[in-house]
């Protein structure tokens, strides 16, 4: 029972060192779609990607979403989605155009970002739960649209 309990400790403990050692990349932003710093929520996403040689692996993307605004704070890609595809840190400011395109649903990133905050806003303008991580979630269907690598969603984190 004793080496149960240990190897099941252990097993937690390689857990969360292996998640505490993610490293990630920063994105680069075109401008127009870059919030300034201030209240704003983190949402990590776990996903699985095709590598450059057409396997799986798992990575990691983290949205930084003001409370306020459309834009993002900042965007990052664990540091193996960078190594292992064709994605490049710029990628984003140079397909810049295609952010706007349709997103889930036949709607634009735009569209999505203001749906989020008429649903998770009271009718005082307060700020409800939810509203970053479902403009994080418009942010993703986004990203998951333009980039080369097929990216498809395990888990979100919180």
């Amino acid at each position: 029972m004793k080496k149960l309990i240990l190897s099941l400790f252990a097993t937690c403990m390689l857990t969360l060192t292996a998640n505490a050692q993610t490293k990630f990349v920063k994105m680069e932003l075109p401008s127009f779609r870059q919030s300034p710093a201030g209240s704003s929520e983190t949402i990590i996403y776990d996903v699985s990607f095709k590598t450059k040689d057409g396997k799986t692996e798992k990575g990691q993307m983290k949205f930084v979403v003001p409370d306020e605004g459309n834009g993002l704070i900042s965007l990052e890609f664990s540091d193996n989605m960078i190594r292992n595809t064709t994605v490049t840190t710029n990628y984003f400011v140079v397909n810049a155009n295609k952010l706007s395109d349709d997103t889930a649903e036949g709607k634009s990133l735009s569209d999505c970002l203001t749906e989020c905050k008429k649903t998770f806003t009271n009718p005082d303008g307060t700020k409800i739960k939810g509203r970053g991580k479902c403009k994080a979630d418009c942010w993703f269907n986004a990203s998951e649209k333009i980039l080369p690598a097929i990216i498809t969603l395990i888990q979100i984190l919180g």
